[in-house]
């Protein structure tokens, strides 16, 4: 019997099923997207925090990183560590270079010259004092190292404060950006709102059971056992596909196609 020959309650009935099936699928692509939002919005926001966390990071480790080394001793924005031993730098901070040793040079024929000159250079601020021992060949270097710990140490309460300011500011970023939740908690209002607003899927649905209680009894089975039928037709076709698409792999995999 073609469709056209259908009685009235059974083509009734499709289209209830069918007009439910419209307003269901419509109900869940707005909650599909709604949740994708909410996923974008929970993204972009944890994203933030991460970059807000890492710019804190990296002004913490910039600050913390060493700004220059010799013979053991390395130079920190607020410090001078060597041996074991450190110093604060401060603006009052003094170097000299003592030079120990000297050079002999023997009259000629009578031996080899002999240089046993060394470098001591000593740093001293109100927290203490540091010795650093070099070779002599090493001088000009010395003196550079020298001239680098003392443009740090009077700098160095400018770049300290400097630091804690940025810090403080950066912290506070951070725990702004993630505090700030707007878009993740519009996000969650609206996909709560795209949840509950059901009103017509179940208008569709009650009509469809409407229909459905005023449909003959024998009629109703009769389009039910229609419709498993053709459900077990469909997975059967699937199944065959799916059968003989795992042999032309298979022989393709054995080489039978060469």
């Amino acid at each position: 019997m073609s469709r056209n020959r259908e009685p009235a309650e059974i083509i009734r009935l499709r289209e209830a099923e069918k007009a439910l099936n419209a307003v269901q699928n419509a109900y869940n692509q707005r909650v599909r997207q709604g949740e994708r939002q909410l996923k974008q919005a929970q993204k972009a926001h944890e994203k933030a925090v991460e970059s807000a966390k890492a710019e804190l990071e990296g002004e913490k480790e910039a600050f913390a990183a060493p700004i220059d080394s010799f013979e053991g001793a390395v130079l920190y924005r607020t410090r001078l560590d060597f041996g074991g031993a450190s110093i604060r730098l401060d603006p009052a901070l003094g170097c000299e270079i003592e030079v120990k040793g000297g050079l002999y040079t023997p009259p000629s024929g009578e031996g080899e010259a002999k240089d046993t000159r060394t470098l001591d250079l000593h740093f001293y601020s109100p927290s203490g004092q540091l010795d650093v021992s070099a070779p002599y060949a090493k001088e000009k270097e010395a003196h550079e190292f020298a001239g680098k710990v003392a443009a740090a140490a009077k700098d160095c309460l400018r770049a300290e404060e400097e630091y804690q300011k940025n810090v403080a500011l950066l912290s506070k970023g951070a725990d702004e950006t993630m505090a700030n939740t707007h878009a993740i908690d519009m996000a969650q209002s609206a996909l709560a709102q795209d949840k509950a607003s059901t009103q017509s899927v179940d208008a569709a649905k009650a009509y469809l059971e409407k229909v459905k209680q005023e449909t003959p009894k024998e009629m109703l089975k009769s389009y039910k056992r229609g419709k498993a039928q053709k459900k077990l037709v469909a997975w059967s076709v699937i199944i065959i596909l799916c059968v003989i698409a795992a042999a032309l792999l298979i022989t393709w995999a054995s080489g039978g196609f060469r």
